[in-house]
C-alpha cells in the first residue's frame, strides 16, 4: 500500500521541475485539508543535498469555540488565528508560504549544515493528532474545524520522501505544536526515514498527560480530535489512551532511535494551554518529568530540561539572543547538546534541569 501511494504521489507531481534549486517553493499535497477545508501544502527547498532538515510547524491547539475562534467561513472573522474569509494567517487556514520558515534552513551555522528542506505546514489546531471533523456550535448553526493533522502529516511525509529518496541523513524539528506531533507520529517519521542517520527533536512540545490536567477535559479534547483513529495500528487500546501509552510505545519500539525531548520546566505558553485543561502551576514541570521517566527506558532517547519560561529553543539564537545566553542544564547550552546529538556523540546524555 506505501508503494503504490508514492507511486501516485510521484505521478502527481510532475511540476517539480519548474521549481529551481535553492529556491523556496510550495507543493500541495493532495488530500490534505486545513481546519477550514482548503488546500494543505509542504514548503521545501532543494539544495542537492545528502542531508535533510525536516521542519514541522508550531502555531498553538484549537478545542472548543474560544480556542477556535468564531466560526468559519464568516466574513467577519478576521482575527489571525480564527480561519475565516479575510485571515491572513491562523492555524486554522493555509497560511502564507513562508509564515514559519526556521532559521535554520537559511544558515549553515547549524547541527546539519546546508542541507535540503521539508516544512510541513500546521493549519489544523490538532497538535497533529487528529482524525475528524469536529461541531463546536450547534446542530443548526455549526462550527465545523476538520481536525486532519495526523493524516496531513503522514501525506506531508510521503511527499518529502518522494522529493528526496536518496537522503543519506535527516534531522527532524518540531516546535511546540510541532514537537508534540513529532512525537506522536514517529511511527512515520521512522517508516520513512528510518533507514537513514535519523535523528528527531520534540522542541517544547511537552506531552498531554492526562494524571496531571483534569481527565474530563483532556477526554473532551481527545474526542474532538479523534485521536483514537490516527494512532499507530499495533499501539494497545484501553479505555483511553494519551499521550503517556504514546511515549512507552515510543520507547519500546524506536528506542534505538535518536529522539529528544526540549523543555523548559516555566514554559509560559505550554503552561497557559495546560491551565485551560485544568492543569495546575507546576504541570509543566511534572509533565516534563514524567515524560523524562518513560524516556529513560530508551537507549537513544534523551531530554534537555532547564529552569526557565523559554518555548522553543532551536529559534532563540534566530531572535538575536547571544549563545552565551542560550538555555543551558549542566553547563551545556543547548545547541551544542543539540550538536552532539546530530553528530551521534557518545557523550549526548540527559540532562535534567539544574
Amino acid at each position: 500500500m506505501r508503494i503504490l501511494i508514492l507511486s501516485l504521489m510521484v505521478f502527481s507531481t510532475v511540476g517539480w521541475a519548474d521549481c529551481s534549486k535553492g529556491q523556496l517553493c510550495q507543493l500541495d499535497i493532495p488530500g490534505a485539508q486545513c481546519a477550514d477545508g482548503s488546500q494543505s501544502y509542504i514548503n521545501y527547498i532543494d539544495r542537492d543535498s545528502e542531508n535533510l532538515f525536516i521542519y514541522v510547524q508550531g502555531g498553538g491547539a484549537c478545542f472548543d469555540a474560544v480556542t477556535c475562534g468564531c466560526r468559519l467561513k464568516e466574513k467577519k472573522c478576521k482575527g489571525s488565528n480564527e480561519g475565516g474569509e479575510g485571515s491572513t494567517v491562523g492555524y486554522l487556514s493555509r497560511p502564507p508560504m513562508n509564515s514559519q520558515i526556521h532559521p535554520w534552513s537559511q544558515s549553515e551555522n547549524n547541527p546539519i549544515g546546508k542541507a535540503n528542506y521539508v516544512e510541513i505546514v500546521y493549519c489544523t489546531g490538532d497538535v497533529y493528532t487528529g482524525a475528524g471533523i469536529a461541531n463546536y456550535g450547534a446542530e443548526i448553526f455549526p462550527r465545523l474545524v476538520r481536525h486532519y493533522g495526523a493524516k496531513n502529516f503522514e501525506l506531508s511525509l510521503f511527499k518529502a520522501k518522494a522529493l528526496f529518496p536518496n537522503v543519506k541523513k535527516v534531522v527532524v524539528i518540531g516546535a511546540s505544536a510541532g514537537g508534540v506531533g513529532g512525537s506522536y507520529n514517529l511511527h512515520h517519521i521512522v517508516e520513512n526515514f528510518g533507514d537513514t542517520n535519523l535523528s528527531v527533536i520534540n522542541d517544547s512540545g511537552i506531552p498531554i498527560f492526562s494524571r496531571y490536567l483534569d481527565l474530563i477535559k483532556v477526554k473532551q479534547v481527545l474526542k474532538y480530535w479523534n485521536v483514537e483513529d490516527s494512532l499507530p495500528k499495533d499501539l494497545p487500546k484501553d479505555d483511553m489512551v494519551d499521550f503517556e501509552d504514546i511515549y512507552k510505545y515510543n520507547s519500546a519500539k524506536y528506542g534505538s532511535v535518536r529522539f529528544a525531548l526540549l523543555g523548559a520546566t516555566e514554559d509560559v505558553v505550554i503552561g497557559s494551554y495546560f491551565s485551560l485543561l485544568g492543569g495546575k502551576s507546576d504541570a509543566v514541570a511534572q509533565s516534563l518529568q514524567e515524560a523524562a521517566t518513560l524516556m529513560e527506558r530508551a537507549f537513544e532517547h534523551h531530554y534537555f530540561y532547564d529552569v526557565g519560561k523559554w518555548h522553543v529553543a532551536t529559534f532563540l539564537s534566530s531572535w538575536g539572543m547571544p549563545k552565551t545566553l542560550l538555555p543551558q542544564s549542566h553547563g551545556i547550552n543547548v545547541e551544542d547538546w543539540i550538536e552532539l546529538m546530530v553528530s551521534g556523540s557518545k557523550d549526548w546524555r540527559d540532562l535534567s534541569a539544574d
